[in-house]
């Protein structure tokens, strides 16, 4: 699969938990604490040490890996948000 077509999906999935968990979604994984949204919309995933990164400069392997556990854990909810991507 290309890299950018992928990262592009990864970006909107999880974009789209993050706006259905009104605006944060824990992670708690690979030094990353959550992953939020600001006021315009934009995606940050905030490290341990409290430094804010934007999603897009994040690997793709450690935003695959967030949203595949935090699927594991609200698949209800994740079916929802996905039915609504649709």
């Amino acid at each position: 699969m290309n890299e950018n077509f992928q990262r592009d999906q990864i970006l909107l999935t999880l974009d789209a938990i993050v706006t259905a968990l009104e605006g944060e979604m824990p992670i708690r994984h690979s030094g990353y604490r959550r992953a939020f949204n600001n006021e315009y919309y934009d995606i940050f995933l905030e490290q341990d040490d409290g430094r804010t990164v934007p999603a897009q400069e994040v690997p793709l392997t450690v935003l695959s890996e967030a949203i595949n556990r935090w699927k594991e854990q609200n698949m209800t909810l994740f079916q929802k948000i996905l039915g609504a991507m649709m």
